[in-house]
C-alpha cells in the first residue's frame, strides 16, 4: 500500500519516503509523522511508498538495543519510476524537516542533487567510504527531476546494488553491509566522468547519532536530551537515528507541537 496526502502541487513537486515495517520498527508510523511535518514546513504534498522494490532485507545497527536488526534499504533506486512527481525531494523516514530551506533548492538548475556534507551530535563522521575510497555521500535526503540524466543515475545505482561485491572491492569500501550512501557516491562518480563533484544540498546534515529521550523545539532552538546530557542547538533539520524515540509518545508530542 502506498499512501499520500490529498494536497496537489501545480508544479508536480513533492516529497517521497520509503517505509517497510519490520518486527522491531514501525517505519510506516514513523513516516506518517515525519512527512506530516515536512509537508507542512515545505508546503508540499507527500507520498509514502510501502510496497516498492525487493522483499529482501538487510541489517542495520540499532543504537537503542545495541544489536543488528532487519530493515529494507534495497529499493531506493526505484524512486525514479515510483515517484508521482516531476520534481521530488526524497527523505528517510527518520529525517525530520524543521526549516523551509530545502524548498529553495528547486529554484536552481540540476538533474539530481545529493547531500554531501554531514556531521553528528556526539562524534566525528568519516569523510570517505574507506581509507582509499570516495568521499561520503548521504542518501538520507536528496532530490531529482525526471530527466534522462537522473534516470541514468538511478539505473547506475541499481547496477551497483546488484553487483555490490564487485563495486565494494573496486572502491575499497570499509563496511561490508550494502548502503545506499555508497551506491549513490559510486554512481555519481561514474556518471560525472569518474570525477568527484561538489554541488550539494546546502549545509551540513545534522545526525543525532545516539539513543535519546526527548527533543523540544523552543523558538529558534532545539533541546535534545539523552540519558546523560542535554544539548541546545539551533533549530535545524535533523536525522534521528534512535528508532525507539521516533516510536515514542515523546516524539508524538513533538510532532503535535509542530
Amino acid at each position: 500500500m502506498n499512501t499520500n496526502n490529498s494536497k496537489k502541487s501545480e508544479k508536480s513537486r513533492g516529497i517521497v519516503a520509503f517505509a517497510v515495517n519490520t518486527e522491531t520498527t514501525d517505519y510506516v508510523g514513523i513516516a506518517t509523522k515525519t512527512l506530516q511535518v515536512a509537508g507542512k514546513i515545505l508546503d508540499l504534498p507527500y507520498t509514502i511508498l510501502t510496497n516498492v522494490g525487493t522483499s529482501e532485507f538487510n541489517q542495520r545497527y540499532d543504537i537503542d538495543s545495541g544489536q543488528f536488526v532487519r530493515w529494507n534499504n534495497f529499493n531506493r533506486y526505484s524512486v525514479y519510476e515510483s515517484s508521482p512527481y516531476d520534481e521530488t525531494l526524497v527523505v528517510d523516514v527518520d529525517y525530520l524537516v524543521l526549516d523551509s530551506d530545502l524548498k529553495l533548492i528547486f529554484e536552481t538548475e540540476w538533474d539530481y542533487l545529493l547531500q554531501r556534507n554531514s556531521h553528528a551530535l556526539t562524534q566525528a563522521w568519516p569523510n570517505t567510504m574507506g581509507p582509499h575510497s570516495l568521499p561520503f555521500v548521504w542518501a538520507t535526503v536528496f532530490a531529482f527531476r525526471k530527466t534522462a540524466r537522473a534516470k541514468m543515475f538511478f539505473e547506475l545505482v541499481a547496477r551497483i546494488q546488484n553487483n555490490y561485491g564487485y563495486y565494494h572491492s573496486l572502491f575499497n569500501i570499509r563496511e561490508r553491509n550494502y548502503r545506499n550512501d555508497y551506491a549513490f557516491a559510486i554512481a555519481d562518480y561514474i556518471l560525472n566522468g569518474y570525477t568527484v563533484q561538489t554541488n550539494s544540498i546546502p549545509g551540513s546534515m545534522l545526525t543525532v547519532d545516539q539513543a535519546i529521550e526527548s527533543i523540544t523545539a523552543q523558538d529558534n532552538k532545539l533541546i535534545i536530551k539523552d540519558k546523560n546530557l542535554g544539548y541546545v542547538i539551533p533549530k535545524t533539520n535533523v536525522h534521528i537515528m534512535s528508532k525507539a524515540y521516533l516510536q515514542s509518545d515523546n516524539f508524538k508530542n513533538l510532532v503535535e507541537s509542530l
